[in-house]
């Protein structure tokens, strides 16, 4: 199998589950752009030292070990990479996906969570996680607990890998850029949205928007714009609720630096669907 493909699961927080139609997990595999992917965007050019946690622990059991290497914290996201070394008689016929959880000071705060294998020899591979959050903490001290307890999705790990790391977002929630909005705009299918605001760190931007009744549609696309006329499309949305009706969309490094932007909210073709909004950093 590929490594251009990037496994998403969207998870239902309130239930610690995962979210299910027809019995059916939602499972999602994304056929994605080099850009877009976890191990590259990983290994960009960018410093993310003062977000970034290293923790070089390693966890066994029958299948191998795992050595989680660091944690990143960002707005509502935590990254994690970590490396596999699986053991002889491991042979799995398909990629691998593993999926953690990840109490956040002991809460479950987890609606989306993507992961990716690299392989990097017969015997060693490289997984990266994006985990998407809502309602994230505020503390600047955060402690993790992070286990891995299934693979593919629909495995269960027997003695599941288990990792307790003390992680900081003081940096982070000093140099995120907030821009409120509050503005109500008709989107795709006439649905009314109210667009919240926008979020932007040193490492990813959020526009986060919510309707009154679930959103039926998720083809609620956004472009942000600069002075200068350079734009960055927000095709991605996902939800942060089980009833549809708050949405994130996020384009990872990403950093908005300037005071102003104009937000659009467009078509998937591009073409606006609703007048452009000014939006100014707070």
């Amino acid at each position: 199998m590929s490594n251009d493909i990037l496994r998403v699961v969207d998870l239902d927080k309130e239930n610690r589950g995962r979210r299910k139609k027809r019995g059916i997990v939602v499972i999602f595999l994304l056929m994605v752009v080099s850009g877009s992917l976890l191990y590259l965007w990983w290994n960009r050019d960018v410093d993310f030292e003062a977000y970034k946690t290293e923790v070089g622990k390693t966890a066994s059991n029958s299948l191998g070990r795992l050595t989680l290497n660091e944690v990143i914290i960002d707005d509502n996201q935590i990254l994690l990479n970590a490396t596999f070394e699986p053991v002889k008689a491991f042979t799995p016929k398909h990629q691998i996906f593993f999926f953690p959880q990840i109490l956040v000071n002991g809460k479950d705060y987890m609606v989306r969570n993507g992961g990716q294998s690299i392989v990097q020899s017969k015997n060693v591979y490289t997984i990266y996680n994006s985990i998407k959050m809502d309602d994230f903490p505020s503390d600047e001290d955060l402690a993790l607990a992070i286990r891995y307890k299934d693979w593919n999705v629909e495995t269960p790990i027997d003695k599941p890998w288990e990792f307790q790391v003390e992680a900081s977002q003081e940096q982070l929630q000093e140099d995120r850029k907030i821009f409120v909005i509050n503005k109500k705009v008709n989107h795709v299918d006439q649905q009314e949205i109210t667009i919240d605001k926008v979020v932007s760190t040193p490492i990813s931007t959020t526009i986060y928007f919510h309707a009154d009744q679930s959103i039926v549609n998720d083809a609620v696309y956004f472009k942000i714009q600069s002075k200068a006329g350079q734009s960055w499309n927000f095709a991605t949305p996902y939800p942060l609720n089980k009833e549809g009706t708050k949405w994130g969309s996020r384009v990872d490094a990403l950093y908005l630096t300037e005071k102003n932007y104009t937000l659009i909210p467009i078509k998937k073709d591009g073409s606006k669907v609703a007048d452009s909004i000014k939006i100014k950093k707070e």
